[in-house]
């Protein structure tokens, strides 16, 4: 006899996207549950460096981009969460740095320093004196100038943690999910999952199915007769670095380009190591390089912008992040998040983690334009079924194999 469980919405994927939406859909009164195949906050969230971005990364030409202005409340929208006043409670969320710094090796040309200072910017970008410099620039040999952003930056887990927390009663591990245990009615929409764990398995009826799977939303693009929307991925090779100093720094570097020449996070591991994460274009321009010569461009690059710090003894580890977004033209970056209607079906990105709460508007707001009418909730089949682990740190990965 086929065991059934059912909910209103039913989310496929555990990363930031689908823990926000869940938070955000049962706050509301719907019933929703969330499955997940591998560990929450794995996949492209556990290796996101954790700044709550407000677009200015994407003005280093001097000029608001789309992409700068569509993430400028997100920097807001999140200091109220983490006050404990906004639409989830993250009061006890970790903040790393209540700042995000930008630095130039020399000093800014007029154009960027003007830019800057404009009124537009004025309440998002501090102009800093040398004694207000994060550490590692308050060295007599650094030259150049450094602004403080508006923007923060989380310890990722931890914010992973407390998306969980008040939802664990609803939400399961898995094993991958097969196209062919997706039912569709004859008009169209999904009906059904069939979802297996451990020789055991559930049909899960509901009225909406969300997918926030990242690259796992190519399952479901590929059942679908027409493909309203398509997948792209944009790889990065991201490095890190167990220094031999203690010096936390949160910061992009202007380089020539419209991108940051190196942006870096700091971490820190469970024996008290001090991780630099590096991204940016030497991220992007890293696709190309085997993981040791992308470890000599890092050491190269390093060195290069502090010359008065020693890597002789730092250890390095590089890795891919292969990055799930809708297709754009000539494989672009999308400028927001995106959320797709497909009958009764959302397929959504965030594209950024910063952007999460916006992904989840606009799911709620597809929801108030095709309302459903809250039914029953019934989950007692999936009772004996666990919760995923929590992803592991991906510094802990690279450089603390054993912990558990």
């Amino acid at each position: 006899m086929t065991k059934i469980a059912a909910a209103d919405i039913v989310i496929f994927g555990g990363g930031i996207a689908g823990l926000w939406l869940l938070n955000r859909l049962r706050q509301s009164g719907y019933s929703a549950i969330l499955l997940e195949s591998g560990a929450l906050g794995g996949g492209q969230t556990h290796k996101s460096q954790g700044i709550i971005h407000g677009g200015l990364k994407y003005a280093l030409q001097g000029v608001l981009t789309n992409d700068a202005e569509e993430m400028a409340d997100m920097p807001t929208r999140w200091r109220e969460c983490l006050a404990g006043k906004g639409e989830i409670d993250l009061s006890h969320a970790a903040v790393l740095s209540l700042k995000h710094y930008l630095w130039s090796p020399s000093k800014f040309t007029s154009k960027i320093a003007g830019f800057f200072a404009s009124r537009a910017l004025s309440s998002k970008v501090e102009t800093l004196l040398k004694e207000d410099h994060p550490a590692v620039f308050k060295h007599p040999s650094f030259k150049g100038d450094v602004f403080a952003l508006d923007e923060l930056v989380l310890d990722v887990p931890v914010l992973v943690r407390e998306l969980v927390k008040a939802h664990q009663d609803v939400i399961f591990k898995i094993e991958p999910l097969s196209a062919q245990e997706l039912k569709f009615n004859e008009d169209g929409k999904l009906h059904s999952a069939t979802v297996y764990l451990a020789g055991k398995s559930v049909e899960i009826v509901a009225q909406r199915f969300v997918f926030t799977a990242g690259a796992g939303n190519e399952l479901i693009l590929k059942r679908l007769e027409t493909q309203p929307v398509e997948m792209q991925r944009r790889p990065l090779h991201m490095v890190m670095v167990k220094t031999p100093f203690d010096y936390p720094l949160y910061a992009h570097c202007i380089g020539m380009g419209p991108r940051p020449r190196i942006t870096i996070t700091t971490h820190h591991t469970q024996d008290g190591a001090n991780i630099w994460y590096l991204g940016g274009q030497l991220a992007e321009e890293g696709v190309t390089r085997d993981g040791a010569a992308q470890v000599l461009a890092a050491r190269d690059e390093l060195r290069a912008l502090f010359p008065w710090l020693d890597f002789t003894n730092a250890q390095f580890a590089t890795f891919m992040v292969d990055r799930a977004e809708p297709l754009q033209k000539s494989g672009l970056k999308p400028t927001s998040s995106f959320v797709s209607a497909v009958d009764n079906m959302l397929i959504a990105w965030p594209t950024k983690l910063a952007l999460a709460p916006k992904l989840a508007d606009d799911v709620m707001q597809q929801l108030q334009t095709d309302p459903l009418t809250p039914q029953f909730f019934d989950t007692r089949e999936l009772r004996s079924w666990p919760m995923p682990p929590l992803a592991k740190p991906i510094w802990e990965e690279m450089f603390c194999k054993s912990v558990a």
